[in-house]
């Protein structure tokens, strides 16, 4: 979902809420965080918004979750530092590490049916 989409970006870049709905040209956070609440979803005027604001930033990723969050080095409108490939590279060190916790909670799951299974 592209409010999970927008607190991810928002965690990565390091920076609050307010000062993310800043670089937006907000003057308050509150539209920001209706978004990252799920109590209204983002207008166009606002992706623009971030689009411009953050232009190493994957579109197709913010918009869908579709490849990294911020483009390739061979994107031809990519400008992309050393620090922001390393938040590439933490981004998706983060989704894996959720991605093994999920993994070992389901192998926990089956663990104890199979130990309750043994048990009748």
């Amino acid at each position: 979902m592209i409010e999970t989409r927008l607190q991810q970006l928002i965690e990565v870049l390091n920076i609050s809420v307010l000062e993310f709905a800043r670089q937006l040209g907000e003057r308050r956070g509150e539209k920001v965080y209706h978004i990252l609440h799920g109590r209204m979803k983002p207008r166009y005027d606002t992706i623009e918004k971030i689009l411009v604001a953050y232009p190493q930033l994957n579109a197709d990723w913010l918009l869908r979750g579709d490849g990294l969050m911020f483009k390739q080095l061979d994107s031809p409108s990519a400008a992309i530092t050393t620090e922001e490939r390393l938040r590439n590279m933490e981004f998706l060190l983060f989704q894996l590490n959720e991605r093994v916790r999920l993994l070992q909670e389901t192998n926990d799951q089956l663990l104890l049916e199979i130990t309750h299974n043994r048990q009748r």
